[in-house]
C-alpha cells in the first residue's frame, strides 16, 4: 500500500461521517480553548524533563539550574526535547524574540489536534465491534469525557506516547484484514517506535501488541507483515531514541537502561516516592468520576472474557507491570486512556443483554453520568500549573533588563519561562535586594510562606480581583503560586 493510500486512510478516518467531521471540530475548538486556559505542565516531569532540559539544549538555563540526578546520569528520553527546540527554532524565524508561552500554546494544541485524530482513526477502525446503537456514543465518549479533555492538551510523555499508541493501534487493526498492503505495518512500526522514545513504559504495551500478531500472522500465513511490523519498530528505536539522544546528550546512551537502573535496579524511584500496594490503582482509577469505575470493571471484563484479544493484549501487560511496580502514579496509565471507550461500549453490550433491569435504568444512568462529566469540564478553565501565571506576568510586563529576588518554591523555579534579560537572584528573609542602576526590580514571595509581607506594591497574585483577601488563608497556601512585589520600574523611562 503506497504512503498516499495510507494518508487517504487516515483522512477517511475524520471525514467519512459528518457528524463525526462535527464532533472532531468541537473537539478541536475546546482544544484550542483549553490550549490557553488549562496552560502549564500537568506534573512536574512534564516541565523538567522535557522544557526546562529544551532551555538548556537552547543555552539559556544553565546546568546547575536542570534536575541534575536525572541529566547527568542520562536517563531521559530526548525525542520530545527536540521536538519543543525545533518549535522554538521555528518560532525564531519570524520573531526576534521568542514568546515561550506562544510556542508552548503551539505545541499544546498541536497535542489536542495529534489527540484527535488519533482517537477518530482508532475508533474508525473499532467501531464494527460497537453495537450500531451505540457508535454515535462510542465516537462522543471517546473525544468528549472530561479527563480526555482536559489532559489531551498537554505535553507530557504518558500523553504523547498514548496519542501515538492509538493512532498506531487504529492504523494496524484497520489494514490487518487487508491483503497486499504492507505500507500500513511499517507506518505502525514507526509511530510505536516513536511512542516507546516518549516513554519507555509503553514498550509493556507494544510487546503485547507485537507477540500477538506474532502467532495471528503465522497463523493467517502472512508472517511478513510481522517481520515487516517488528522491523520498523526496531529501526524507529533506534532513529528517535539512541540517534536523537547521542546528539542530545553528546555521547551514544542507552538512556531506556539507564532509565531501568536508576529507578528499578537502584531502588531510588521507591525510596524518593514512596511506594503503594499492587492494588492500590484500582482507588486510584476509581476515583475519576464518573467513569473510572467503569474503567476498571471494562479492563477486568475484557481480561478475563477475552484474554486473547488484541486490546488485552496491549492493555493487560501495561497494566499488571504497572501494579507490581511500587511506586505508583494515576498518570502512569494515562496511555491506556484512548481504549477505555470501546472497553466500556462492549460492557455496557452485555450488561444491557444480560440485566433487563439494568436496560431499563439504562437512560436514567447515562443522564447521570454525563451530567457530572459536563459539570468536570469545566476544568479544561483551570490552569493546570498555577505557578505559571506569574511568570507569564514578569514576561508581558517587564521587557528591560529585570532583577528577581526569588523566595519561591523551587518547584515554582521554571527558568523556561524567563527572558534572556531577566536575572534570577535566590534570597531569603531578611537579605538585602538592591536595585541596580538600568534594572527593574521585583521580589517573588512563595504564597505558601508565612513571612511577614514587603511593604511594597503587589504587582501580582495569581487570584483576580483581590480575592486572595477574602479567600481563608488555608485555601491560598494550598494553591502553588508565589505573589509579585516591586521594587522598582523603569518600564516607561
Amino acid at each position: 500500500m503506497s504512503s498516499g493510500n495510507t494518508s487517504r486512510f487516515l483522512l477517511l478516518a475524520i471525514l467519512q461521517n459528518k457528524l463525526y467531521l462535527c464532533y472532531a471540530l468541537i473537539a478541536c475548538i475546546l482544544a484550542a480553548v483549553s490550549s490557553w486556559t488549562n496552560f502549564g505542565h500537568l506534573c512536574g516531569d512534564e516541565y523538567s524533563q522535557i522544557f526546562e532540559f529544551a532551555a538548556w539544549k537552547l543555552g539559556y538555563v544553565a546546568h546547575a539550574d536542570l534536575r541534575l540526578w536525572e541529566f547527568d546520569s542520562q536517563m531521559r528520553p530526548s525525542i520530545q526535547i527536540w521536538m519543543v527546540v525545533a518549535a522554538y527554532r521555528f518560532a525564531g524565524l519570524f520573531t526576534n524574540e521568542v514568546n515561550p508561552f506562544v510556542v508552548n500554546y503551539l505545541i499544546y494544541l498541536a497535542s489536542g489536534i495529534l489527540s484527535i485524530a488519533s482517537i477518530l482513526v482508532f475508533t474508525n477502525a473499532f467501531i464494527h465491534r460497537v453495537r450500531e446503537s451505540y457508535r454515535d456514543y462510542f465516537v462522543i465518549l471517546s473525544l468528549f469525557t472530561w479527563l480526555v479533555l482536559y489532559s489531551n492538551t498537554h505535553f507530557n510523555s504518558e500523553n504523547i506516547c498514548g496519542h501515538l499508541l492509538l493512532l498506531a493501534v487504529g492504523l494496524f487493526y484497520g489494514n490487518m484484514q487487508k491483503s497486499g498492503r504492507y505500507f500500513p505495518f511499517i507506518a505502525t512500526g514507526i509511530i510505536l517506535g516513536l511512542s516507546f522514545s516518549c516513554r519507555f513504559q509503553v514498550g509493556f504495551a507494544i510487546l503485547g501488541l507485537i507477540t500477538w500478531f506474532f502467532f495471528t500472522s503465522w497463523r493467517r500465513k502472512k508472517f511478513i507483515q510481522w517481520i515487516l511490523l517488528s522491523t520498523s519498530i526496531l529501526l524507529s528505536i533506534s532513529l528517535f531514541s539512541l540517534l536523537a539522544d547521542c546528539f542530545f546528550y553528546g555521547r551514544f546512551v542507552l538512556s531506556p537502561y539507564n532509565y531501568y537502573y536508576q529507578n528499578i535496579a537502584t531502588g531510588t524511584m521507591n525510596r524518593a516516592s514512596g511506594v503503594s500496594p499492587w492494588f492500590a490503582y484500582l482507588f486510584m482509577v476509581s476515583i475519576y468520576l464518573p467513569f473510572g469505575p467503569l474503567y476498571v470493571l471494562a479492563t477486568f471484563r475484557q481480561t478475563i472474557k477475552f484474554p486473547l484479544d488484541i486490546l488485552t493484549s496491549i492493555i493487560a501487560p501495561f497494566v499488571l507491570i504497572h501494579c507490581l511496580i511500587g511506586h505508583k502514579e494515576i498518570r502512569f496509565l494515562l496511555p491506556m486512556l484512548g481504549f477505555m471507550p470501546i472497553l466500556m461500549m462492549e460492557t455496557l453490550d452485555e450488561l444491557e443483554s444480560r440485566f433487563h433491569s439494568f436496560k431499563k435504568h439504562l437512560p436514567l444512568i447515562i443522564r447521570a453520568l454525563w451530567t457530572v462529566n459536563v459539570i468536570a469540564c469545566f476544568s479544561i478553565l483551570i490552569p493546570a500549573a498555577t505557578e505559571i501565571g506569574a511568570w507569564r506576568y514578569i514576561h508581558d510586563h517587564y521587557r528591560k533588563p529585570t532583577l528577581l529576588y526569588y523566595e519561591g518554591s523551587l518547584h515554582q523555579k521554571l527558568l523556561y519561562y524567563k527572558r534572556h534579560n531577566l536575572q534570577v537572584i535566590a534570597c531569603k528573609e531578611g537579605d538585602p535586594t538592591p536595585c541596580k542602576p538600568g534594572f527593574n526590580a521585583l521580589i517573588a514571595i512563595d504564597a505558601k510562606s508565612k513571612e511577614p509581607r514587603p511593604n511594597l506594591p503587589q504587582v501580582y497574585t495569581f487570584f483576580p480581583c483581590g480575592l486572595d483577601q477574602v479567600l481563608p488563608s488555608a485555601i491560598n497556601r494550598s494553591i502553588g503560586h508565589f505573589d509579585l512585589y516591586e521594587l522598582k520600574n523603569i518600564e516607561s523611562d
